[in-house]
């Protein structure tokens, strides 16, 4: 492993541990509030504790997949991604996701096998980091020619989306560029993107943000 490549393994553990922390420190919390004696835990604590638990399993299930070996890259991604949702839903909302067919789900296995999952979840990832208050996502595919992968993050009607440039330098992977906890995920997805004989384009339009990939 190179400095390269160690400083990526680093970084994605970084960015792992950030969020879990949430969770995970709520837990802690919870359990010192009772102080040992189960009599002390009135429905507010055990609330908190239940739910932060839930939130850090549904996070470290769906970024054991997004951030695992290849290999292990099975499951549901529509039930992944729902369970991720439900732990990182603020004070707004769950973000409502529109699916395609489960034939059109298909194609993307036919096409990169267990890769698919793997590489899917790791866009819905991506769009939501272009598009922090994102209200919705979409996912639409198109396979007639090689396979065409588009998710649309759609926020509120009057803010408009402006990309940050760090977020695309590093989906690039252009030399040169200082990665960070923030944007180690971006290059991450640029790579498997490419790995895959991809090529992928993140764009705005207004309260809509698109990150597309077109593999042949």
């Amino acid at each position: 492993m190179n400095d390269r490549e160690l400083e990526l393994a680093q970084l994605l553990c970084t960015r792992l541990c950030h969020d879990l922390a949430g969770p995970v420190g709520a837990v802690a919390a919870g359990v010192e509030l009772i102080g040992g004696d189960p009599a002390q835990a009135d429905a507010e604590t055990l609330s908190l504790i239940g739910n932060s638990s839930a939130a850090a399993s549904l996070k470290l299930k769906f970024m054991r997949v997004a951030l695992g070996a290849s290999g292990s890259a099975t499951g549901d991604p529509r039930a992944l991604l729902d369970g991720y949702l439900d732990a990182v839903a603020g004070p707004g909302g769950k973000t409502a996701v529109t699916w395609p067919s489960a034939d059109m789900l298909a194609a993307g296995v036919a096409k990169l096998g267990p890769l698919w999952v793997q590489l899917l979840l790791n866009l819905f990832l991506l769009a939501l980091e272009v598009q922090p208050s994102c209200k919705s996502l979409s996912l639409h595919l198109d396979a007639s020619n090689g396979l065409t992968v588009t998710i649309e993050a759609r926020t509120t009607a009057d803010r408009t989306m402006a990309l940050r440039e760090e977020i695309l330098a590093a989906v690039d992977g252009r030399s040169g560029i200082s990665l960070s906890a923030r944007t180690v995920h971006s290059h991450l997805v640029g790579r498997l993107v490419r790995a895959a004989g991809g090529q992928i384009g993140i764009s705005a339009n207004g309260p809509v943000a698109s990150v597309k990939v077109r593999l042949s």
